[in-house]
């Protein structure tokens, strides 16, 4: 299992390390212009959101200058408390009539059960369909900016990158780590034709929408597996690395695991139905793409600790030191993986300070562990179910969790018997202690987010 465990992490991190030299991303250059006039359809999933930070979104929508003819639905499921939505169908009454709202209880699917009834509610004139989170504010062009992408080249799907608010000060490591995968794999996929869709910014032709079947609640990544449903039936997309809108990081450590567990289980889990038809190397970048957060750490952490344990003990020396050595080995690998690339992608591309830089290194080293969880229960087949990240600040924590401390433990008892272990064992018990740490400075930093969002009138309820 540990060789295995290797060899899939050798093959992660050589995709990660490629991801880490993308081109720039190619642009709307030699395709079809399109001639028939745009309307946008804007579609934001809700569920027990604060109010006054969906009602800012909303009202960043209504703000919008040169655009196309569009409307906006909101479509509240599944909130238990009125008080969290009755004010999002008041803000929309307020803002017109192009603004509609809408509440279901019972809804199954997640969020992508609300699209579904969400594109069915889409006015029948619309020939694109827009996701927005509800945490997002667009910037005024937005709208205009994607009307214009279509008009120079009419690609059946866009994506803009993720960006967030109030990250500078302690946040810009946090979100240079998140910004890290357009950096780096959504450029590289753009230039193979390979850009799947990452949920939100996301610009979507009704016709391939729908000839798709619209979203499926088969993963708890909707929108890569929309993507990847895209690319199977030869409709093209595109990723336009220009910033349009800002939402708000995760507010714990918490929430930020959560997150990454949902990514990585996700996008993981959708490798499995396959890539069919997809040419050799739109198949590589798609896979490079839904790996991009993978690493095989626990199954590489259990077998160091079984193999320490078996030396402790006096078993087959020889076997037992092999384990203990190839584990750490492996260990090693997933911290190259998961850390070089990503300074390579940032040094070349942004030239970060160096606190930045080590921000973002603490919270990519932190959220090994979630992503491990993540790997293993997606390979079982278990991804888990669809969890939220939540935006409620007076709900946040500066917990860290159970597994990080415990592999800590772990690696200062190892550490402790030293002298029996390989060099790489030593080396591997220093990288079960690394997480915890890391973890504790990333929940600060987080902490220090939160107070500096909690003072903005769009996120109190």
């Amino acid at each position: 299992m540990v060789a295995h465990a290797c060899v899939a992490q050798g093959m992660l991190g050589t995709l990660n390390l490629l991801a880490g030299f993308s081109r720039p991303a190619r642009g709307a250059e030699k395709c079809r212009r399109r001639e028939r006039p745009l309307r946008f359809s804007v579609h934001i999933a809700t569920h027990e959101e604060p109010p006054a930070m969906v009602v800012a979104t909303l009202r960043s929508l209504a703000a919008q200058v040169r655009a196309p003819q569009f409307e906006v639905i909101v479509l509240d499921n599944n909130t238990s408390d009125p008080s969290l939505w009755r004010p999002l169908e008041q803000a929309c009454l307020d803002l017109g009539p192009h603004f509609r709202f809408l509440h279901v209880d019972g809804i199954k699917g997640a969020k992508a059960g609300a699209l579904n009834i969400a594109l069915k509610m889409t006015d029948p004139l619309a020939t694109h369909v827009v996701i927005v989170d509800a945490d997002y504010q667009v910037t005024p062009d937005f709208l205009a900016t994607a009307a214009t992408e279509l008009q120079h080249c009419d690609d059946d799907f866009l994506q803009f990158p993720q960006a967030y608010r109030n990250d500078s000060g302690s946040a810009a490591g946090l979100s240079l780590e998140l910004a890290d995968y357009f950096l780096r794999h959504a450029r590289e996929a753009d230039h193979v034709g390979a850009m799947l869709l990452t949920g939100t910014l996301s610009v979507i032709s009704r016709d391939a929408l729908e000839a798709t079947g619209g979203w499926s609640g088969a993963t708890i990544t909707e929108d890569a597996e929309l993507g990847l449903r895209l690319r199977r039936l030869g409709f093209k997309g595109r990723f336009v690395d220009r910033t349009v809108g800002r939402g708000l990081l995760p507010l714990d450590f918490a929430g930020l695991s959560i997150q990454r567990y949902r990514w990585t289980a996700g996008n993981a889990d959708t490798v499995r139905s396959g890539m069919k038809g997809l040419p050799l190397r739109t198949a590589i970048q798609i896979f490079a793409q839904l790996t991009a957060w993978s690493n095989m750490a626990l199954p590489l952490a259990a077998g160091l600790i079984g193999g320490a344990l078996s030396l402790h003990l006096g078993g087959e020396t020889d076997q037992a030191a092999l384990l203990t050595a190839l584990s750490g080995f492996g260990m090693l690998m997933v911290l190259l993986s998961v850390c070089l690339p990503m300074l390579i992608g940032t040094i070349i591309r942004r030239r970060p300070a160096f606190p930045v830089i080590l921000g973002a290194l603490a919270a990519r080293i932190a959220m090994i562990v979630p992503s491990a969880v993540a790997t293993v229960d997606a390979v079982m087949g278990h991804p888990g179910g669809f969890r939220r990240t939540s935006k409620d600040v007076g709900g946040a924590s500066n917990a860290i969790g159970w597994l990080s401390p415990a592999l800590a433990m772990a690696g200062v008892a190892l550490l402790w018997n030293a002298a029996a272990l390989p060099w790489l064992g030593v080396a591997g018990a220093v990288l079960l202690l690394l997480p915890f740490p890391v973890a504790v400075i990333t929940s600060a930093s987080l902490a220090s987010y939160r107070s500096s969002v909690s003072t903005m009138k769009d996120i109190r309820t």
